[in-house]
């Protein structure tokens, strides 16, 4: 947290303790409502400059998966790949939902190294782009090459 010793002290020991508890249930209320109900629904992407049905997350947020990429073939397994491609987490208990025009089956692949759960659909990890700065419609990263395959919009 980056506070000194010092002001540790001045709190008080029980009081700190209060405040790190209280920041530990604020942090973890953030991460359930970031969370809050995983979905893959079908929208609309401009891909390759023509507007195109694909898989979105709740938020309307372009999903993409890695070619050749399956549960026994993880290619994105480490944060340099994780800060570019985010992965469509999930929490282990939460159920998921396949919006209409949908196809495929919706499972959750558990990273243990990375210690989250990940949202696939027909077996493939899905993914956002951190270029598409959370933008609804936005297909960036459609054909990108990297990690050991191409990044494509997966389609309904």
């Amino acid at each position: 947290m980056g506070l000194s010793k010092q002001c540790v002290r001045r709190v008080g020991r029980s009081k700190w303790s209060a405040l790190v508890a209280t920041g530990v249930v604020v942090g973890a209320m953030a991460a359930i409502a970031i969370a809050a109900t995983p979905t893959a629904m079908k929208g609309t992407a401009r891909v390759s400059g023509k507007s195109r049905s694909v898989v979105v997350d709740s938020r309307g947020q372009t999903l993409y998966a890695l070619s050749g990429e399956r549960v026994g073939n993880l290619k994105c397994i480490n944060q340099t790949c994780f800060s570019t491609w985010l992965p469509y987490k999930v929490m282990a208990n939460q159920s998921l939902t396949r919006g209409a025009g949908v196809t495929g089956t919706l499972s959750k692949l558990q990273r243990v190294r990375a210690r989250f759960f990940q949202v696939m659909l027909g077996g493939r990890p899905l993914y956002r782009y951190a270029g598409d700065n959370n933008s609804k419609g936005s297909a960036k990263g459609q054909g990108s090459r990297s990690f050991g395959g191409t990044w494509g919009v997966v389609s309904t």
